[in-house]
């Protein structure tokens, strides 16, 4: 309960590094390559620690120290000491900004004399929306069909 509290705080706190954004993006498959030898709980960690870094720009000691044991030291090398005292993750380092310039540069696009014509393609279509959301009930009720039948797959299974 102590490190979630410390979590929390950290993450309340109003940090210089860089701007909020809100989300960054999170490549699955490297992610799964990248933790395939870690525990449940290691990647648990490890997710948490880059989603710290994520909010705060940079990690101190004291972040990887409430969060990480001595047997996590996996998880440790992810975040290695740079020269300006800080740890963190270069991937998420880089991520970030690149994120930050993507959505500086679709800012000052909305800002620029082709702002109509330009962002029309971007605008929200009300009619794919319908499509989307008719799509996803009918593999809502084809999932639900399946659910059944792998509960008596598994029901089988275990006889």
């Amino acid at each position: 309960m102590e490190k979630i509290s410390y979590i929390v705080n950290i993450i309340n706190k109003k940090h210089k590094f860089m701007a909020k954004d809100p989300a960054v993006l999170l490549y699955t498959q490297d992610f799964l390559v990248g933790t395939i030898t870690m525990s449940y709980e290691q990647r648990g960690k490890y997710i948490t620690l880059l989603c710290l870094q994520h909010q705060k720009g940079k990690l101190t000691l004291k972040d990887l120290q409430s969060i990480l044991t001595d047997e996590d030291y996996e998880i440790a090398e992810k975040f290695p000491k740079q020269a300006d005292g800080f740890y963190y993750n270069q991937r998420m380092f880089d991520e970030a900004i690149k994120r930050k310039n993507y959505s500086e540069s679709r800012r000052k696009n909305l800002m620029g004399k082709h702002k109509k014509s330009h962002m029309n393609s971007h605008l929200e279509n009300e009619n794919e929306n319908v499509n989307a959301v008719a799509t996803a009930n009918a593999k809502m009720k084809i999932v639900s069909e399946n659910a059944n039948s792998l509960a008596s797959t598994w029901e089988n299974l275990n006889k």
